[in-house]
């Protein structure tokens, strides 16, 4: 059977180059997300902890998730307590309420895995912990430069303390992964949900678009803008019966001409 670890990594590469391109995600590492908006996005990362970390300490015992359980060094929700009342004040608790719905169906993935098929339960463990200690930590850092924040506060999130090389953890939690011993349609759900977790993480992100100004759009949002247009202009065309005698192919090819996608020579 191949390798756990290495089929999550390619299996979630695309989704997850997707997140990395979020709008959220570019404004975070230009420093363009306020306190108050970083304050807000934590109550999501409570939200999706809470729910994670009760289900891995809850099924604790199943034999795949023994050996990615680490709740001393990887454990995020006193933390994010922590940089819960520095963002917010002493009554952080009353921003839990109401759950918006990125956060509820992030949550209900997770509840859905540990009440179905808590082996599911790898990729989100997968997502969030291994994305905490990579591009997590490069987060922090811009969050620490751009905030000016005093030193060690607001940051508790990102930091592992009971890890001393965290590089050499990830290579041990990689490692667990392919000791893990599931059956072969098992072993494709768990890639297929990591995927999930991504798109989940993008809904979240997505929820606080509106509060982010100022950054125009990456090449590819304005491909991906472009082509959209050209669509619309090709199904107008079409529905008129004003393009009908042209081959469906050149058609939009020309369009995507129109709006300036490709290149006409």
């Amino acid at each position: 059977m191949a390798l756990l670890a290495v089929d999550l990594k390619e299996g979630t590469k695309s989704v997850h180059a997707e997140a990395e391109r979020s709008k959220f995600v570019r404004y975070f590492f230009k420093g363009e997300i306020s306190a108050a908006t970083y304050g807000r996005f934590l109550v999501s990362l409570y939200h999706v902890y809470s729910a994670l970390e009760r289900a891995l300490d809850a099924h604790k015992d199943n034999a795949s998730l023994q050996l990615l359980y680490f709740p001393t060094e990887l454990a995020r929700k006193a933390a994010l307590e922590d940089d819960l009342e520095f963002f917010n004040g002493p009554d952080w608790r009353d921003m839990l309420h109401p759950v918006s719905p990125a956060q509820q169906a992030y949550m209900d993935a997770i509840e859905r895995c540990a009440t179905t098929k808590p082996e599911l339960l790898i990729a989100h463990s997968y997502v969030r912990y291994l994305g905490d200690l990579s591009g997590g930590q490069i987060l922090a850092k811009k969050l620490q430069k751009y905030n000016d924040l005093p030193e060690g506060k607001g940051v508790a999130f990102y930091h592992f303390d009971l890890i001393e090389d965290k590089d050499g953890f990830k290579d041990q939690f990689r490692k667990r992964l392919n000791q893990i011993e599931v059956d072969e349609e098992t072993h494709k759900q768990i890639v297929e949900e990591s995927c999930q977790a991504f798109i989940r993480n993008i809904d979240i992100f997505q929820e606080f678009d509106h509060e982010l100004v100022g950054l125009p759009l990456s090449k590819k949002e304005q491909e991906a803008a472009q082509m959209a247009e050209a669509h619309k202009v090709e199904e107008a065309a079409v529905s008129s019966g004003f393009l009908s005698s042209f081959a469906p192919a050149n058609l939009v090819n020309s369009l995507a001409v129109a709006v300036g996608l490709k290149s006409s020579a």
